[in-house]
């Protein structure tokens, strides 16, 4: 039977309620616990902080839960996934919570509302569809789910585990894939491959940072490209990135190396005042992210100098085409 808009316009009625999409039951607590939750789920442990209080009391709104069923079997990164397999898509945080003794009490039974999806992907923008993905502060928080839920990979470091990598990372991507990444802003449908692309080095960087202030978002850009140029397995560079994680530097003498140079624009600005996250202005990435490659390059080759060299403003464009990855891996296995 069709419905009239106000316009006249016909919209036809689409009949969930007679698929079998949505379905809805009670189900015994013990079983809700048990259940996973979904791969991409953001850090629980990190929410549950902000909402320990509102959740201290048990209200009827807390014992309607949604989960979803896989209906066919999939495949994501590797990992496989059998037809049948059901996961949280909300209310984890509140499971924790019970979990922990958090509440007043706990429900004998929760009411489930279950959406059923024959794909991973369908699944993720239903999850999507709760964990408001247009906001920035929840784009930070789903790389913790890429990595944990679909790159087996659980954050160490205070800055990877809230996610406050994405700018640094998303320019990573434009300079050393620009036919792929050229968006100034985070899309949240690009995440997943982002973090793809530079997952070793992610993982080498989240080993490295002790002092999450210290790595604004062009440090962590340029520890990433850093990390794929040298390799995520060069003793030197992690030294060096360490260095930086502690603004460790030695200023005396007339000639400083790289990592020097580095250390004390970030911590006396000079040349960059505001380190914007901007791409175009003059204290932009595409300068700030150059100046920090071009003292790292000079690190490596052992060089030192008190001033900057010619065209160093291009630097980081230049970094594609330079990686030297995979001699440090032969050298590596001689």
């Amino acid at each position: 039977m069709p419905v009239y808009r106000n316009d006249g316009d016909i919209v036809p009625f689409k009949p969930y309620h007679n698929s079998n999409i949505i379905n809805s039951y009670w189900m015994n607590y013990n079983d809700f616990a048990e259940l996973d939750e979904v791969f991409c789920q953001r850090n629980t442990e990190g929410r549950l902080n902000k909402a320990q209080k509102h959740l201290s009391t048990l209200l009827p709104e807390h014992v309607v839960v949604f989960v979803a069923r896989l209906t066919k079997p999939d495949t994501v990164f590797g990992k496989k996934y059998k037809a049948g397999k059901v996961w949280r898509i909300d209310s984890n945080t509140r499971a924790l919570n019970w979990s922990r003794g958090g509440s007043d009490a706990i429900p004998e039974k929760v009411f489930v509302i279950e959406y059923s999806f024959d794909s991973i992907e369908r699944i993720r923008e239903s999850y999507n569809t709760f964990d408001s993905p247009d906001s920035v502060e929840r784009n930070q928080e789903k790389v913790y789910g890429i990595l944990s839920g679909m790159y087996n990979y659980t954050p160490v470091s205070d800055k990877l585990m809230k996610g406050q990598i994405l700018t640094g990372l998303n320019k990573a991507c434009h300079f050393f894939f620009p036919e792929t990444w050229n968006q100034l802003n985070v899309k949240p449908s690009e995440i997943p491959g982002q973090v793809g692309a530079f997952l070793e080095e992610i993982k080498a960087l989240d080993e490295i940072i002790t002092t999450a202030s210290n790595w604004d978002q062009a440090l962590v850009c340029t520890a990433l490209m850093s990390l794929k140029k040298y390799g995520c397995c060069n003793d030197k560079l992690i030294e060096g990135l360490k260095d930086i994680d502690q603004r460790a530097f030695n200023t005396k003498g007339g000639e400083w190396d790289g990592i020097s140079h580095i250390c004390w624009e970030w911590t006396n600005a000079n040349i960059f005042k505001s380190k914007g996250t901007s791409w175009f202005n003059a204290d932009g990435l595409n300068r700030t992210v150059s100046y920090a490659c071009y003292w790292i390059d000079k690190y490596m080759r052992d060089e030192k100098g008190s001033k900057l060299g010619k065209n160093w403003d291009k630097v980081a464009f230049k970094w594609k085409d330079q990686q030297v990855t995979s001699l440090n891996r032969v050298f590596a296995i001689k």
